[in-house]
């Protein structure tokens, strides 16, 4: 809980430095607040505040969600201390509203109460339209904003709507009591229909097809940086959230039909489609609704160990793609602006280290051995198979075949030497995070019990 409150405290101070018009200490003050706030998550400091075990609950799921956003969050500020360098107006607000999305985050992963996750959604949500329209002389960033916002509104109707109907045949937004409620009448069918309008909304928040159409104009749209937290933070929580709601109605077989169609649907569309981007943002888009499909797999499969493996998996993939998008940066800088693939060319020759952790970062994302992204996978596709989904499991294994085609096309461009070699301005503290994710995608590999 201490957590919670010193996150909504730092935004608000944020805001209140901005008005010194000193920039360089934002990302400073956010840094050291966003590590005490880790550091009260963990060990559960919490020195005489109120629990509200009926609306959020601190078990040891929330605990690691909530540190491992707060850590991606820390590497994306780091790395914002270049980006935000040639930005003279309203970074104090950037920090802020990144920060107060973080505030929804930890909420999501923690709520008992379905009033709790329409406050998460909304709080995760609503400083992210605003942001995805940062770059406020962008006609792109522009329409990134509205379409995020117009569909997120049409999922928010829909979630709204969902918990009426569930409170409807509960009388009861605790978490708890409905579990006990849809226990005894599970196939009741206004509740099936509030949970199919939940789901909905939730499946809007993680990209899954057909509710992905949002997710390559806001990525293309948005600041680097702000797509690289919706990829990560926003991401993983949505996925916490999800599996709380998921085992509260103990996955009524209609339930897990429909979502199975949307895994499958998923699958097909983000691995497929990738192949056919030439455009690093959007490539890196339908990456991500392909990774949608394959966590939803995990959820799908409803065990006890089904959020251990989201965990690893979110928390890898969020390494991974943090590193991938400070190298675009890079690559993007000495491209002028350009963000196609064709942007790597030469990386090799011009910075050999930053492409070998480019490499792995994209064979981590691909699933290849000896990368975290490959145990990641490996796990849900055992959970699959273990809660009897061995024809979806083999339909993935054949998707993540297709999908090492268009990570190898980048890994490609990559090592081609080019006409001219590009000059790439790397600052210590952006070699140090993309070292540090590089590194982190083989140790967590080769030592997975690092993370849980």
């Amino acid at each position: 809980m201490s957590a919670l409150i010193l996150t909504s405290v730092l935004g608000v101070v944020l805001l209140y430095l901005g008005l010194s018009g000193n920039k360089s200490i934002l990302a400073p003050t956010a840094i050291v607040g966003l590590v005490a706030a880790g550091v009260m998550s963990w060990t559960g400091w919490n020195p005489g505040l109120m629990e509200f075990p009926t609306m959020l609950k601190f078990d040891q799921m929330s605990t690691l969600f909530n540190c491992a956003m707060i850590a991606v969050t820390v590497l994306l500020f780091l790395f914002g201390i270049d980006y935000y360098r040639r930005m003279e107006e309203n970074v104090a607000e950037h920090y802020a509203l990144m920060v107060f999305s973080l505030t929804g985050a930890l909420i999501l992963t923690s709520y008992t109460n379905l009033l709790m996750l329409f406050l998460g959604i909304e709080i995760l949500s609503i400083p992210l339209y605003i942001l995805a329209g940062g770059k406020k002389r962008s006609y792109r960033s522009s329409e990134a904003s509205f379409k995020y916002f117009l569909l997120g509104s049409f999922a928010t109707a829909f979630f709204l709507m969902g918990i009426a109907l569930i409170y409807g045949v509960t009388a009861s937004f605790d978490l708890a009591v409905i579990g006990q409620k849809v226990q005894a009448a599970p196939n009741n069918v206004l509740f099936l229909l509030g949970a199919f309008f939940v789901s909905i909304a939730l499946s809007f928040k993680v990209g899954a097809v057909p509710f992905h159409f949002w997710s390559p104009d806001v990525y293309e749209g948005a600041p680097t940086l702000v797509t690289a937290f919706m990829a990560t933070v926003v991401k993983t929580a949505a996925f916490a959230g999800f599996y709380r709601f998921l085992q509260m109605t103990a996955m009524p077989p209609a339930l897990s039909d429909t979502l199975l169609v949307i895994t499958i649907l998923t699958l097909f569309l983000g691995n497929v489609v990738a192949m056919r981007q030439s455009q690093f943002k959007r490539l890196m888009a339908y990456s991500s609704i392909a990774h949608t499909g394959f966590l939803l797999m995990a959820v799908l499969a409803n065990s006890a160990m089904s959020w251990s493996t989201l965990f690893y998996y979110t928390f890898t993939y969020a390494l991974a793609t943090v590193g991938l998008f400070i190298v675009l940066t890079l690559a993007k800088r000495a491209a002028n602006g350009n963000e196609a693939i064709v942007i790597f060319r030469g990386l090799f020759r011009a910075n050999p280290w930053l492409a070998l952790v480019t490499m792995l970062l994209l064979l981590s994302l691909a699933g290849i051995p000896l990368t975290a992204g490959f145990v990641a996978k490996y796990q849900v596709f055992m959970l699959a198979i273990g809660a009897g989904f061995i024809k979806t499991a083999v339909f993935a294994v054949f998707m993540a075949l297709v999908g090492i085609y268009y990570y190898v096309l980048v890994i490609r461009e990559a090592f081609t030497p080019a006409e001219e070699t590009p000059v790439l301005v790397v600052s210590p503290i952006n070699w140090l995070v993309v070292s540090a994710c590089g590194v982190a995608v083989v140790a967590f590999a080769l030592w997975p019990v690092l993370v849980g």
